[in-house]
């Protein structure tokens, strides 16, 4: 599957991922039991993250509540890949609108204008959630964990571009026009005809600006277990 080159560039800030964790858990639970991932310094690692039900049975009512924000034209950026090995049936999409591991809707951008201006970046990560689920124990694993990223980032947003900069280990930079769609999604496109790369973008309560750019992996053997791993390219802005 071709990767559209704006969807690569998205978070270029997200290149040369450190090799050191910031945390980690993981940890066998029934389904009615609850794990959370330890914080982090200042961010833990599920932050303004929702995700699904411990009882597996309930996944797709939970993927029903976000389905809703799908428009026709973010549906369009939804090509995945799948393949069969050693009985292994594997799903693959990236970018992904619709992961296992979601940004919380109550981070929606209700007001545009709140979106526009100079930020700098606070916190920038690879996240990894990790869900999987045995048919013959009936137990469940949740894990989460967390890498560091270069964090010297800066992001500019008009009312119709996007502008983000890195300037270590080396300069990067993207300019791209965006639309924000059911507030939620930032769509990006270099025109009218070529858009592709969407990421999942929100305010806090702090008015912190958040973005994910997910991927999402689907690995199951039928009748004996499924696993969901939601990557998500999260970094996180203060306004400058």
């Amino acid at each position: 599957m071709h990767i559209p080159t704006i969807s690569l560039l998205l978070l270029s800030l997200a290149l040369f991922e450190s090799s050191s964790a910031i945390t980690a858990t993981n940890q066998f639970v029934s389904p009615s039991a609850v794990s959370l991932p330890s914080d982090t310094v200042r961010f833990s690692v599920n932050y303004a993250t929702a995700l699904p039900s411990l009882a597996p049975a309930q996944w797709e009512k939970d993927y029903a509540r976000y389905t809703r924000f799908l428009t026709p034209e973010i549906r369009r950026t939804q090509v995945g890949l799948s393949f069969t090995k050693d009985q292994v049936h594997t799903w693959w999409c990236q970018p992904s609108a619709n992961p296992h591991a979601q940004l919380d809707t109550l981070t929606r951008v209700k007001d545009p204008a709140k979106l526009l201006g100079n930020w700098r970046n606070l916190v920038n990560r690879t996240v990894t959630h990790i869900d999987s689920f045995s048919v013959a124990d009936q137990k469940f694993y949740r894990s989460a964990s967390a890498h560091n990223l270069p964090n010297d980032v800066r992001l500019n947003m008009t009312e119709q571009k996007i502008s983000l900069q890195t300037l270590t280990p080396k300069p990067e930079q993207l300019n791209s026009k965006y639309e924000l769609v059911n507030q939620r999604y930032l769509l990006l496109y270099k025109n009218a005809k070529a858009r592709g790369a969407v990421a999942q973008v929100g305010l806090d309560s702090a008015g912190h600006l958040l973005l994910h750019h997910c991927s999402v992996t689907e690995r199951k053997v039928p009748g004996k277990y499924l696993t969901y791993q939601t990557v998500i390219r999260q970094s996180i802005f203060a306004r400058e």
